[in-house]
């Protein structure tokens, strides 16, 4: 099921002066709200959700330069270093004007390479890691995770599309099981991973010899290296008692009446035009219609904005807010879909209404 409208055109106000008016032969956009195609929308859906998580590395970078800990830190080094080095430097025999030069490096490098450092770190470790986590799980076929065989139903995916082109996306999950993450892999011991020098690209070298001895050292190296972290391990294990491991859940299992919204993103240029409130309309219409009585949906520390929608315009309640780490965390949000949709339809009355009265007045006005 789609929704279609088009862009009206501003009315010119009463009191502007009047001109001579031409037919407007500008083309309108078209919008579309409509269910996910498959192989045609895929990209476009993985662009979107990447995209605009990407956009949100500088809200991590602030979020941890605004901590009290990391900025006494940060003017903690900063200040060592603007002694120390013009210190070390004059030492030397360095005359003052270089020392000076030296300064002002060190506050540039300080303030400017710090910030770098942040960034690479935010977008590396924390957004990156995100973003392939989302596409290598449901994102790798979104059409398979989220509507299953048409026997098996888990759930609908749906794309906004302006003049042909998606420009936002939105999905429901309704999953009975716990969702595993495809991306997690088992630890591999140092003796259990594959030699360098039996590669067939070593065999097939033009320095064979040459290559062989490289391989070998590098064995060598990584068998160390990865062997000390194995010894670790082992005697962490020991003091602790080893445990079996376990794999990662992505997504947590659903009751019957239950379902969450996943992967809600707008183009960038998009935002703040009201798209999200069309797509988490039609993820509660859904659900109404396929007995839902509760949506939920997660927000991380950097979903501020997300969070926000979800609260004040339509209603979502915080469940709980989960500390993962120093500066990450989860919100977890519930929606009553029973009560949203009296509300909606509430609303509709009175629009309705508003508009009859409207229309009234208006004929009224004639007689007058």
């Amino acid at each position: 099921m789609s929704s279609r409208s088009d862009i009206t055109v501003k009315p010119i106000p009463t009191d502007a002066p009047s001109a001579p008016t031409e037919p407007d032969n500008r083309p309108r956009a078209k919008f579309d709200l409509r269910p996910y195609f498959g192989s045609s929308d895929l990209r476009y859906v993985q662009y979107l959700f990447s995209s605009t998580y990407l956009n949100l590395v500088p809200a991590g970078v602030r979020l941890r330069v605004m901590s009290p800990f990391v900025m006494g830190l940060w003017l903690a080094i900063f200040a060592i270093m603007l002694v120390a080095v013009p210190q070390f430097a004059g030492n030397l025999g360095w005359p003052i004007q270089l020392r000076l030069g030296l300064q002002i490096a060190v506050v540039v490098s300080s303030l400017g390479g710090g910030l770098l450092a942040f960034f690479w770190y935010v977008d590396k470790w924390i957004v990156t890691e995100r973003v392939l986590q989302g596409l290598e799980n449901d994102l790798k076929d979104p059409a398979a995770y989220y509507r299953g065989q048409n026997n098996d139903l888990k759930g609908n995916f749906w794309v906004f599309t302006i003049n042909n082109e998606p420009v936002a996306c939105i999905g429901i999950d309704q999953h009975l099981e716990p969702v595993m993450d495809r991306r997690a892999t088992a630890y591999v011991r140092a003796s259990a991973r594959p030699r360098l020098a039996d590669a067939p690209e070593i065999a097939t070298a033009e320095w064979k010899g040459v290559a062989h001895i490289l391989a070998t050292v590098d064995d060598y190296i990584r068998l160390v290296l990865v062997g000390l972290v194995d010894l670790v391990l082992d005697g962490v294990e020991a003091v602790r008692g080893k445990k079996p491991a376990k794999q990662p859940i992505l997504f947590e299992a659903h009751k019957p009446n239950e379902a969450s919204v996943r992967r809600l993103a707008v183009k960038t240029e998009y935002q703040g035009h009201g798209l999200s409130t069309a797509l988490l309309k039609r993820v509660a219409f859904w659900a109404h219609a396929h007995q839902i009585d509760y949506l939920y949906a997660e927000t991380d520390e950097l979903q501020t904005h997300m969070a926000q929608v979800l609260e004040k315009r339509h209603g979502y309640q915080k469940v709980s807010h989960i500390k993962l780490g120093p500066f990450q965390s989860k919100t977890v949000w519930k929606l009553d879909v029973k009560l949203w949709m009296s509300k909606e339809l509430e609303a509709r009355q009175k629009e309705q209404e508003e508009e009859k009265i409207r229309k009234e007045e208006e004929e009224l006005k004639e007689y007058e």
